[in-house]
This record gives C-alpha cells, structure tokens and sequence, in this order.
C-alpha cells in the first residue's frame, strides 16, 4: 500500500527531469550572456597561455613559411577568432592583421598583446563578427574578393556547426588572393573506437562540452570539410600530442592549470596544415 501511495504521486517521478531541464535552461542563459562572455575571454588567455609551451611547437610548424608566402603574395593576413592574439609571436616582423572575433571582450585583450608584441604585427582593423559573411555588401568586416594574402584559424572551427563550416570556407576563397594561403590548427576527433573517441562522442553528443566550453565539440570531423571546399590544394598532417603534466605553465593558477590537465587528455588529436586558393592562369 505504501508503495502504491508513492506510485501515485508523479512529483516524485517527475521532480529530476524537471531539474534537468531547468539546469540546461540556466545554463544556456548563462553562457550567452555578457558575463559568461568576458569570462571566457579571460580564461580563453590563461588557457593559451598555460598551454603555449605544448602548442608552440605545432603553430610553429605551420606559420614557418608566412613570411616566404607573404613575400611572394602580398597583403594583410585576417585571422579568424583570434582572441587575444595568442598566435602573435608566430608572425613574420610587420605582419598586417585584419582581426575578427564574435567574442567583443577579447579586443581590450588583444590590444594590451599588441603593446607587448611591439612593431611585430600592425593591427588594421578589429571587427566583433563571425566569419560567415565578411562581404562588402551585406557582412561587418567589408572584405573585398582576391584580398588578403593568407587567413588563419587556429582552434575556432570546433565551435562551429557544419553548416557555418561551410560558410566560412567558402568566404576564406573568396577573400584570399590567388595563391593565397588559409592556415589551420585545430583538435578533432581521435582514433575510431579508441576509449579517447568514445569519450569524446558521449560528451559531444551529451552536449555537456559544447555547453560548458562555448560550443566546442571534442569529436569533430574537420579536415573532410576543408577537403571538400574546393581549394586547389590541401596539405596536412594529423598529430597526436605528446604532452606532459610539467609542460604547463600556470603562473600561479591553480584553477586553469587543472582545467588544462583535465581537458588535454581529450584533445590530442591535431591536425596542421594550410590550403591554397589556386592562381589565376
């Protein structure tokens, strides 16, 4: 009888999916907001920057021939998300930066890098917007077709949809120059059927990861989509990190350095490498 008394009342049932709901509910409101955003941007920097000494090496790798690339087509380099401007030192002496980030509190950020950095980058325009319409026409950054010398990406495109994938990449060939150059650096999903893999599928598709971490999804598939945009030619290697726990620098942090260390394990998986606009025959 007691337990037929405790069937009947739905409350009791229904009082954790209500929880559920209500949490996400809150939880989306929180990461849209204002606060959420300057937050990110704060820990978005110390993230970098507890991180650089595993991920120098790869942007290192991959922006060793700007400066040869931007010798032999001249122009501004946009970069896409680019935060505070962590990939700053990677540049060639007087790089020319078009900036473009959704996030409008990394430009205080951004400026105090630039101050650092000195002459090493000049900075021609920062424009809050994403990247999907950088048209003249109808998109805030107003970039012309055939116009810069080379975009890079570096970690941005795991936030995004397929669908704003596509779009993205289809405006980069339309801004770059012929023989322009779009370099990327992003983490995407491990080895099929790995424990790494899995993990990362169940937190994706929970969408406990793109929640928490500003849309990020740890199990994208991205490089068949650069593949597949159409750029005359695609070159890229996959890396597996090697990284270890005394390879982070926390500068006293103690909340980023564990974040890092409990994030890194599921994002290992790199690819590197540029795609080029073909040249006008």
């Amino acid at each position: 009888m007691y337990f037929g008394a405790f069937l009947s009342q739905p409350a009791v049932f229904l009082t954790p999916f209500i929880v559920i709901i209500v949490a996400v509910i809150t939880l989306k409101a929180a990461v849209s907001s204002d606060w959420y955003k300057k937050f990110f941007a704060e820990n978005e920097t110390k993230f970098a920057e507890c991180t650089k000494q595993i991920f120098a090496p790869l942007k290192r790798k991959i922006f060793g021939d700007l400066g040869e690339r931007l010798k032999q087509v001249r122009g501004d380099v946009l970069e896409i998300g680019i935060g505070a401007g962590e990939n700053f030192p990677y540049y060639p002496q007087g790089t020319s930066i078009i900036a473009v980030d959704p996030n409008p509190f990394v430009e205080k950020l951004l400026r105090e890098n630039l101050e650092k950095i000195g002459d090493r980058v000049h900075l021609k325009k920062f424009v809050v917007a994403s990247a999907e319409d950088m048209s003249c026409r109808s998109g805030k950054l107003g970039v012309e077709d055939n116009s810069v010398a080379a975009v890079a990406c570096t970690f941005v495109l795991c936030s995004l949809t397929d669908d704003q994938i596509a779009k993205i990449l289809h405006e980069v060939k339309r801004v770059l120059k012929p023989g322009g150059r779009f370099y990327f650096v992003e983490h995407v999903a491990g080895k099929p059927w790995t424990f790494q893999y899995l993990v990362q599928q169940l937190l994706s598709k929970s969408r406990l990861f793109p929640t928490l971490l500003n849309g990020c999804w740890c199990n994208k598939e991205t490089l068949s989509k650069i593949e597949e945009a159409g750029f005359d030619m695609v070159q890229v290697e996959k890396i597996w990190l090697d990284w270890n726990p005394e390879m982070f620098s926390g500068n006293g942090d103690t909340f980023t350095v564990i974040g890092a260390r409990m994030l890194m394990p599921l994002i290992t998986s790199i690819i590197v490498g540029f795609a080029e606009k073909g040249k006008i025959d």
